[in-house]
């Protein structure tokens, strides 16, 4: 679902950042993950496969909630509540919204609604002795044409749990925008036209 040749870019380009960054990677990581894994077909179909931090110590805890943050966002379809609720009451809340979707369609449409599905997935791209970095990919689809797809990159620092920026990870921003930009221009020539056309929307920037 997410082998696109923009998402190919995207994960080159992580790996660009992640290796560039200033930080030996000699010792072993202090902090355990294992996975988080919620299969609900009911009414929608969710799909969640994420990393988790094990332990009770804050920079667990830090990771953890902004991971979970990301799995509630796409789930609140109808922004109906704060993404840091329980991600239990997130599924609820997107199983109550095509619910109410569908009652409210029922009555104007005399044909059977396709099924809401989400599915969610992390990984984790590359890890040192100072910082773990994550990627989280999202795709919904609500019966439209085509799905919504989403992605996002995480640098945590591991000790403490905090997101790092793009300026705590790289000296010289413009010049790694330079560097990144002709791998991107790279993709977008093995790219189709609407994908293209997706992407050229905006101008290159580095998040």
């Amino acid at each position: 679902m997410f082998n696109t040749a923009p998402f190919r870019f995207l994960k080159i380009f992580g790996f660009i950042l992640f290796v560039t960054v200033l930080y030996s990677c000699d010792k072993e990581v202090p902090l355990k993950f294992t996975e988080t894994q919620i299969i609900d077909r009911d009414e929608t179909t969710i799909e969640i496969n994420i990393p988790k931090a094990e332990g009770h110590s804050e920079a667990a805890k830090q990771i953890n909630s902004a991971l979970s943050q990301f799995v509630n966002s796409v789930l609140n379809i109808e922004n109906s509540y704060p993404i840091n609720v329980d991600t239990k009451k997130s599924i609820a809340g997107f199983k109550k919204s095509y619910a109410n979707f569908k009652t409210q369609m029922g009555n104007k449409l005399y044909t059977n609604l396709p099924v809401w599905e989400v599915i969610i997935d992390g990984e984790i791209l590359y890890t040192n002795k100072t910082l773990i970095s994550m990627a989280m990919t999202s795709g919904v689809n609500t019966g439209a044409a085509h799905g919504n797809l989403v992605f996002e990159f995480y640098n945590f620092d591991i000790k403490t749990g905090k997101q790092l920026t793009t300026k705590n990870l790289i000296n010289d921003v413009q010049a790694f925008t330079i560097l990144a930009k002709k791998y991107y221009d790279k993709e977008l020539l093995s790219a189709n036209e609407s994908r293209i056309s997706a992407f050229e929307a905006k101008a290159f920037e580095i998040p």
